[in-house]
């Protein structure tokens, strides 16, 4: 599994214990153990699912979490800036993803990508 931090480097998978939320999970109710873990691991099981970025806010606005929020699961590089404005710091990158695609999308070469092709596909229909 490829990790990269939220600058697109690819970094190593350090120990420490995590806490894994899935969408249903409400961050709220496992506020009491954020204290014993370094990382919470924050699940998309769609790309299409936002619940994720619900989770990561509320983690750092609302409950003051200050470790390692991880995305893993299915996200694209069109989220990315999004994903890292909700706090998110590390994230486990998709089978047949590389960093050099999340990277893309900083220096605002690959932007609105997945927008485009359904733009392109509507036009066509």
């Amino acid at each position: 599994m490829l990790l990269i931090d939220k600058n697109a480097h690819e970094i190593p998978d350090e120990a420490g214990e995590a806490l894994r939320l899935t969408p249903a999970d409400n961050p709220q109710e496992l506020a009491g153990q954020l204290a014993k873990v370094t990382r919470v691991e924050i699940e998309f099981p769609k790309f299409r699912d936002g619940r994720g970025f619900s989770q990561a806010r509320l983690l750092r606005e609302r409950l003051g979490f200050g470790g390692d929020i991880r995305a893993v699961g299915h996200f694209i590089p069109d989220q990315f800036r999004f994903l890292r404005d909700c706090g998110f710091t590390s994230f486990a990158l998709p089978e047949g993803r590389t960093a050099a695609q999340f990277a893309a999308v900083l220096g605002g070469r690959q932007s609105g990508q997945l927008l485009r092709r359904h733009l392109e596909r509507a036009r066509e229909a």
